[in-house]
């Protein structure tokens, strides 16, 4: 009798305690929206299916040009910070699992198809890091040595991207060397097995078509991109990008360049890829069959993230102008049919960094000087929801897991 009371007082207790405990929220990975918050050295997590925010994760170092990938089932992020903190996000737990240091100034970050590796470009020192994606310790480094002097002393190049591609290669840019290397991730020891050199004056960042065939890569003092077939390895082709030089029509406005466009959010709407101009208000066109220049098209501003919607049927642009410019508020939706701007949207200032839900239902926007992001109605433009954020800049898809380059 007695060891009956005592299990069923222990059973009361426990039901109590499960009454009085609100329960745990449930939810898949496969739709969430992770967005740094650069000057709070955080992320913060939204669900995009109901646009809740689930929490934030703090203590991820300078998140000033912080940027994110996904492991391969979407449950951790890896965060790389601009002091070289590489930090490894559960996106269920939503804590920090791991932590680790890749570098002194890191800027790029990409996981191999396997899912087994990370690596981080480095300005300093320059190179590129080989890091487990379990347990980050490091596996291997790559020094991007350019020069080396009569005293046997090493120079070495600042190193942007990396891009990974359906092959199990990583390819990044060397910007004081002017050239572009390839890793094999298959082969033990992770060599360099292509070097590309003289490919443009100061490589900054990539883009990968997504599907895995052609990497691009941006040249900040060149009038051309960096064109190359992933398949062949067979050199680099250049594809001109500024308004005169593509043979277009020489009446684009000319203006400062304030802020450099990242090729990351490129837009290949099918067999059509949208570019932003260099300091022009334009964004150029081309046709990805056979990488001619097909026209281009007058934007508000000089364009920063030309994004895709997920069906093809837009393209989504931010601007970027003067401080305090009537251009920095606005999103210019562009129609693929009919190659013009349908839609103008006034976000808010400081909007950047449009990035659809999955299925492209809505779109969420980072409005960095009025400290929010905006969630849209991807089909009626109309504002769905607002939450309070300090400072937001990047804005990543869990649905990168599984595309390449991203």
């Amino acid at each position: 009798m007695r060891k009956l009371l005592v299990a069923a007082f222990t059973f009361l207790l426990l039901s109590t305690q499960a009454l009085a405990e609100p329960p745990k929220k449930v939810y898949g990975t496969a739709a969430l929206m992770v967005v740094v918050e650069r000057e709070k050295g955080r992320v913060a997590v939204f669900d995009t299916i109901n646009h809740e925010l689930l929490g934030r994760v703090e203590g991820l170092g300078n998140l000033r040009h912080g940027t994110i990938v996904f492991s391969r089932d979407a449950r951790f992020a890896y965060v790389i910070a601009r002091d070289g903190t590489l930090s490894k996000v559960d996106l269920i737990e939503m804590r920090l699992d791991r932590q680790a240091k890749s570098g002194e100034n890191s800027i790029g970050i990409a996981i191999s198809r396997d899912n087994k590796y990370v690596m981080v470009c480095n300005y300093d020192p320059g190179g590129v890091v080989i890091m487990d994606s379990e347990t980050l310790k490091l596996v291997k480094e790559i020094p991007a040595v350019i020069k080396e002097t009569a005293d046997g002393t090493q120079i070495r190049s600042r190193t942007v991207g990396p891009l990974d591609t359906p092959d199990n290669l990583m390819i990044f840019g060397l910007m004081e060397g002017n050239a572009v290397w390839v890793v094999d991730m298959k082969q033990e020891g992770f060599p360099v097995i292509r070097k590309f050199n003289d490919v443009g004056d100061t490589p900054y960042d990539q883009l990968i078509t997504p599907d895995g065939r052609y990497y691009l890569v941006g040249l900040l003092n060149s009038d051309w991109m960096g064109l190359l077939d992933t398949w062949k390895l067979d050199g680099m082709k250049r594809l001109d990008v500024r308004e005169r030089k593509a043979g277009l029509s020489p009446d684009g406005e000319k203006v400062p360049l304030y802020h450099i466009p990242h090729l990351e959010s490129w837009a290949i709407a099918g067999d059509i890829a949208f570019v932003p101009a260099f300091a022009e208000k334009r964004v150029i066109v081309y046709d990805i069959k056979n990488w001619k220049v097909m026209r281009s098209i007058p934007v508000s501003g000089t364009p920063l993230f030309v994004v895709a919607r997920p069906g093809g049927r837009e393209v989504w642009v931010d601007n970027v102008g003067a401080p305090g410019s009537p251009e920095e508020r606005l999103v210019d939706v562009i129609d693929v049919e009919k190659m013009e701007v349908k839609k103008i949207i006034d976000v808010g200032k400081g909007a950047l960094d449009p990035q659809f839900t999955p299925k492209g239902e809505a779109v969420y926007i980072s409005v960095r000087e009025e400290d929010k992001i905006a969630v849209y109605d991807a089909d009626t433009y109309k504002l769905i929801k607002e939450f309070p954020s300090h400072k937001p800049s990047g804005v990543f898809s869990t649905d990168r897991a599984s595309k390449f380059g991203l």
